[in-house]
């Protein structure tokens, strides 16, 4: 497994790049789509908040299977979201 150090560091750039888009999009978009941006720049961040607080805090830290699982649960739960928020992104490009 790898380090929660690293597993943070990874977060904290996927929603980065996430944010970077969102930023990029409310320059260039009319002004009817800015409280949707808004609302989207708020779901990055507590996503992003409660990706990092649930990487600290795993179930059963004395069985190995059962931190196993609760990882790549989380790593699924990660890619989920971010692939959410990237569609709804991509909607508010067109």
């Amino acid at each position: 497994m790898a380090s929660r150090r690293a597993l943070k560091k990874d977060i904290n750039y996927l929603y980065s790049e996430l944010l970077t888009e969102c930023f990029k999009l409310s320059i260039i978009s009319p002004k009817e789509n800015h409280d949707k941006i808004e609302v989207l720049f708020n779901k990055i961040f507590l996503s992003s908040n409660d990706f990092i607080i649930r990487t600290g805090k795993p179930d059963g830290k004395d069985n190995p299977k059962l931190v196993k699982a609760y990882y790549k649960k989380l790593g699924q739960d990660l890619l989920n979201d971010v692939m959410g928020i990237s569609k709804e992104l991509e909607e508010l490009y067109k």
